[in-house]
């Protein structure tokens, strides 16, 4: 998965698309199995999977492109909301931040097609756990993302690269995997994502 896109990515790069207007498609083949990626859509399953600037990878869970202007001002206007979540569930605002703009882009009405929702693409069954959510509510949804994301770091001993894994694959997989992160395509794409964002909001003031 992560080599068909690389190569989808390596093909907008010698086509010299510009960076606004290239937009990932994730198609599947007729089983519905094998995931095909590429800058046109193909078939009738293809949809948007994410944005490629020119120099880095923007996943998108639905819906069109995006731009870091747009990006920077959806996360500015929710910034009050997630310090007030992170601060009740004593979790990073930086870690926060980094799973909901990998998973969603700040797009509190993102829907993937596993049936993930909201801000940190939260599966109902999960939010079951916690107890009756509206998902589409941009605060509701974090709360209830933020609260399976503590939950994880304490069953990882605060190993946020284990807890960002399980997050994505969910925490049996981890734990079926040694205490390791699951040598699942998406997931080990994913953890890298999660992290680097983590580390560049880190160091940036908090307001």
């Amino acid at each position: 998965m992560v080599r068909l896109l690389f190569t989808c990515v390596l093909s907008c790069l010698a086509a010299g698309v510009h960076a606004e207007s290239t937009k990932i498609y994730r198609s599947y083949d007729r089983q519905g199995k094998i995931p095909i990626f590429s800058d046109q859509p193909i078939n009738r399953s293809s949809h948007v999977f994410g944005v490629f600037d020119g120099n880095r990878f923007v996943p998108r869970a639905g819906g069109g492109p995006i731009s870091f202007a747009k990006l920077a001002t959806r996360r500015a206007e929710l910034e009050p909301m997630l310090q007030r979540i992170a601060q009740k569930y004593d979790i990073h605002l930086a870690l926060l931040k980094a799973v909901i703009e990998v998973e969603s882009g700040y797009n509190s009405r993102a829907l993937s097609p596993k049936g993930a929702v909201g801000l940190m693409q939260v599966m109902p069954a999960t939010a079951a756990r916690y107890g009756d959510f509206d998902l589409y509510s941009a605060e509701q949804n974090a709360e209830v993302g933020a609260r399976y994301l503590r939950d994880l770091l304490i069953l990882f001993k605060g190993n946020m690269s284990l807890a960002v894994a399980a997050y994505n694959a969910g925490e049996n997989a981890v734990i079926r995997n040694g205490h390791r992160i699951p040598p699942y395509a998406e997931t080990m794409k994913y953890v890298p994502m999660v992290m680097e964002r983590y580390r560049r909001f880190q160091k940036q003031p908090e307001s």
